[in-house]
C-alpha cells in the first residue's frame, strides 16, 4: 500500500459529540461528513491519503495521535467546527510551522465564499517551547493543521455551512493540492452548486468561453471586470441579431 502524503481527522467522534454543536448538526458527524467528500477527492485525484476514522467510534489523545504519527504522512488536516461567539473560519498552525499551508487553506476559504477569521498559532500556558493543541504537541513531525470551518452559534456560520460546506470542504483539498504542487482539477460530482458548473458548461456551449476547464478551477471565484464586460457584450450581440 503507498505510503500517504496526507492524513484527514475527523475530529471528535464516539461519546466525544464535540463543542460545535447545534439543533441542526453534531460536530463529530458534520465533521466526518467534510472529511470522507476531501479523502474521496484525494483518492480520485490520485494523491495518497489515509484518515483516522471512517465512522462515527471514540478516539482518546493518544489513540488519535498515534495513527497520525504511524501512518506515514508528512501532513495532517484535523476538521472541526467552533463554538463560543465568533465568526468565519480560523486555522490553527504549530508554533514550529512557516504557517504557509495555513494560510493557504484560510485564502481557499475565503475564495469559496467563507468569512474568515484568522490563522494562528497557541503556545501552550505551561511551557512556552510546547504547542497548546496536543494534535500539533503530540504528533511528532507531522505537519499538522487544523481547520475550524466556522461557528455552530453563529446565524450567519450556520446557513453558510449548511447549504455550502462541499464548498469549503474542497476549497481545502485545492489549498493541499496547490500547495505541495500537485495537478488540481474541480469537480462537480456532488458539489452542492452543480448549477454553477452547468452555467460554465452553456456558456462554453454558446461560444462564450472558450476553456471551461478554467472556469470551472475558479468556480466560487468573483467574475473580473473585463470578463463580465465581454460577457454583457455577447448578449448584447446576440441580441441584436
Amino acid at each position: 500500500m503507498e505510503k500517504p502524503i496526507l492524513i484527514i481527522d475527523p475530529g471528535h467522534g464516539g461519546k466525544d459529540p464535540g463543542g460545535g454543536s447545534n439543533g441542526l448538526w453534531t460536530e463529530k458527524d458534520f465533521v466526518l461528513k467534510i472529511s470522507l467528500y476531501q479523502l474521496s477527492r484525494f483518492q480520485e485525484l490520485g494523491i495518497p491519503a489515509a484518515i483516522t476514522r471512517t465512522e462515527d467510534i471514540y478516539l482518546d489523545q493518544q489513540q488519535r495521535t498515534t495513527i497520525v504519527r504511524t501512518s506515514g504522512a508528512p501532513y495532517c488536516i484535523s476538521n472541526h467546527i467552533n463554538a463560543g461567539g465568533g465568526e468565519g473560519a480560523e486555522t490553527i498552525h504549530s508554533i514550529y510551522s512557516d504557517g504557509r499551508l495555513s494560510l493557504k487553506i484560510l485564502e481557499e476559504l475565503e475564495k469559496s465564499g467563507q468569512k474568515i477569521r484568522r490563522a494562528y498559532t497557541r503556545r501552550s500556558t505551561t511551557n512556552s517551547q510546547e504547542d497548546y493543541y496536543y494534535m500539533h504537541r503530540q504528533t511528532g513531525s507531522v505537519e499538522t493543521v487544523i481547520i475550524e470551518y466556522g461557528f455552530a452559534d453563529n446565524l450567519g456560520d450556520i446557513e453558510r455551512l449548511l447549504q455550502h460546506w462541499q464548498a469549503y470542504a474542497e476549497a481545502v483539498v485545492k489549498a493541499f493540492c496547490e500547495h505541495m504542487g500537485y495537478a488540481y482539477r474541480a469537480s462537480a460530482i456532488g458539489l452542492s452548486e452543480p448549477w454553477k458548473y452547468e452555467g460554465v458548461n452553456y456558456l462554453h456551449q454558446e461560444g462564450i468561453l472558450l476553456d471551461p476547464e478554467v472556469w470551472k478551477e475558479k468556480i466560487n471565484e468573483p467574475m473580473p471586470v473585463w470578463a463580465v464586460t465581454l460577457l454583457l457584450r455577447k448578449v448584447h450581440e446576440g441580441l441584436k441579431n
